[in-house]
């Protein structure tokens, strides 16, 4: 009772804020296996009403799966159920990537009986092994998925990490469907560093054998391994590996450009503190990460001693690695870096110091900005993260006139974007010399006096419409996609995408000026196809369904793009 009673106070607070007296109407139901019909208890259930502003209202599920809302306004209304780690239920839907079916309440009226089909989430389980077959305990499994970083594809990681019993066992829950990668690594090497090794550690004279981490099917490079595909509900057991072993390989080098005798400064650079008061003989940092998008999210420190400031780092397994150090000397810093390839069974390397530059550059801007403080700046690092050195440069902040400065930025390749630009404005061009750099890696040499160029406009496009339903087809939520076409095909935040109203009305506001493809998808989730992969899908299979669009700055367009049956496009996704 006393639950009853906070739900009808909150929808009667949401309707004083609308200025509405209270509703009298009443939502009740049950959630239920959708696998068996059994009920589900414990389950928080939403419900979100479509007035303005939105508002919902919150119960859970009690032991016989069932639950009520009382005090409720006439209007529409969404229906959606979630049990944190297990799975989720959307009223009308028969998979999670469904918008479903709206409920419409009439004032005073009670609808009963609704039924929430509960949909598990995916789990993968199996067990690693050595080659004689004993389990190897601590052993990291995980999931990877393919995304994109300035339009280039990039393995990250896609949910919680496994890690193996003293059985070898693992199990990873709550996988949401797509197409991924299953990836194995000992936490010893820490999914490819080796077992002995590194700083303050002593070196064998001779090559160990190291576990070499590998994805579900034996691969080392992820190009050559098995992809799965995963569905809602599904349970994958018996993803067993079966890691094998391989003489390591010892990387080790020196420092060349170390100025003797000279006490360094402490500098910032790259987020860190490189240098300390003691005298350079004490010592140089020397870091080494994986350059293989199998390995990424680790790195290992050494040091290099003077006077000739060489390095041993230790054995590895055979892979490309990149080694580099950063230094401070009399105020100023000094980097170097290098990629060795130790599949050939050579880990010697030559780190060349080069002096860091200040980079500046201004931001200008077309039309008028909404921003009056300035923007975040960022320097990246290319490539997946190395889960140590080179850290990404600090972010700066461009001032009232528009510039801004890095400080102290090392020699070699970055990425950099603009963040937090308001919504109606877009990152136009950005140059770094003669360089367009726009959403591109640049290189920054020693030296340099190039400055960069950043523009801002808000001349962007906005697109109105209906969607065009054949007979049959419903066009209430559809998901409407716009895809750019020509050199930002690559790029997902340029894709954009709405949910239409009960109606079958959309706005699309805030679009950066080009050529684009539109199209719209029956009762499917918008962010299921804002990526190039989904999109080229779609284009390919219902050609004569894609609307083609050119929009100029400030352009004002409306399409009626045709409505694309969601049993076809459901055959696209996982």
């Amino acid at each position: 009772m006393r639950r009853r009673t906070i739900l009808r106070l909150f929808c009667a607070l949401a309707s004083v804020a609308l200025g509405q007296p209270a509703g009298t109407g009443k939502i009740a139901g049950t959630v239920i296996d959708a696998a068996n019909g059994d009920p589900v208890r414990k389950v928080i259930v939403t419900l979100t009403w479509h007035g303005t502003p939105r508002s919902w209202a919150t119960t859970r599920s009690d032991g016989s799966g069932q639950f009520q809302f009382t005090g409720l306004p006439a209007g529409n209304y969404d229906l959606h159920a979630n049990k944190a780690g297990a799975g989720t239920a959307i009223y009308g839907a028969a998979g999670t990537r469904e918008t479903g079916k709206i409920i419409e309440l009439a004032e005073g009226e009670t609808i009963l009986g609704l039924k929430l089909r509960f949909i598990h989430s995916a789990t993968v389980s199996g067990r690693v092994v050595d080659s004689d077959g004993d389990p190897i305990a601590g052993t990291q499994v995980s999931l990877r998925r393919y995304s994109r970083n300035f339009g280039q594809r990039v393995l990250v990681n896609a949910g919680p990490v496994s890690t193996a019993d003293d059985r070898g066992e693992y199990r990873i829950s709550n996988v949401q469907p797509g197409q991924y990668l299953l990836f194995a690594g000992h936490s010893q090497f820490s999914m490819g560093r080796p077992i002995v090794g590194g700083r303050g550690t002593s070196q064998p004279d001779q090559a160990p054998n190291l576990l070499i981490s590998q994805f579900y099917g034996g691969a080392s490079d992820p190009k050559d391994a098995a992809v799965l595909t995963i569905k809602d509900g599904d349970v994958l057991s018996g993803m067993d590996f079966t890691l094998i072993s391989q003489p390591a390989v010892r990387i080790h080098g020196h420092i060349n450009g170390v100025l003797q005798s000279v006490k360094p400064s402490n500098v910032v650079i790259e987020g860190q503190n490189i240098a300390s008061d003691s005298p350079l003989n004490s010592g140089i940092s020397v870091w080494i990460s994986p350059v293989s998008d199998a390995n990424f999210g680790w790195g290992q420190g050494g040091n290099a001693a003077g006077p000739d400031y060489a390095f041993d780092l230790g054995w590895f397994a055979p892979g490309k690695y990149r080694v580099q150090t950063t230094l401070g000397v009399d105020g100023k810093a000094y980097a170097a870096s290098q990629e060795v390839d130790t599949s050939g069974g050579s880990g010697d390397v030559v780190l060349t110091l080069a002096p860091a530059i200040d980079l500046g550059g201004r931001i200008r801007f077309e039309g008028q900005s909404s921003e009056k403080n300035g923007f975040n700046i960022t320097l990246n690092h290319p490539g997946p993260s190395r889960g140590g050195m080179p850290q990404d440069h600090p972010n700066v902040r461009s001032g009232p006139d528009g510039r801004f400065a890095f400080k102290q930025v090392t020699p070699g390749e970055w990425d950099l974007d603009v963040l937090q630009i308001p919504r109606g404005e877009y990152l136009k061009s950005v140059r770094y010399g003669d360089d367009d750099v726009l959403f591109k890696t640049m290189e920054v040499k020693p030296g340099s006096d190039a400055s960069i160029d950043i523009v801002i406009s808000s001349h962007t496009a906005q697109i109105h419409g209906e969607v065009d339903a054949a007979a049959g087809l419903d066009p209430a939520r559809a998901a409407v996609v716009l895809a750019p076409v020509g050199r930002f095909h690559d790029l997902a935040r340029y894709y954009y995408g709405v949910l239409a109203g009960d109606d079958g009305k959309f706005k699309m506001p805030g679009i950066a000026p080009g050529k684009y493809k539109m199209y719209a998808i029956e009762k499917l989730a918008v962010a299921a196809f804002r990526n190039p992969d989904a999109s080229d899908q779609v284009i390919a299979l219902f050609p004569d369904l894609v609307a083609e669009i050119d929009l100029d700055e400030d352009a004002h367009a409306e399409v009626h793009p045709k409505l694309i049956p969601s049993e076809r496009a459901r055959e696209i996704l996982p």
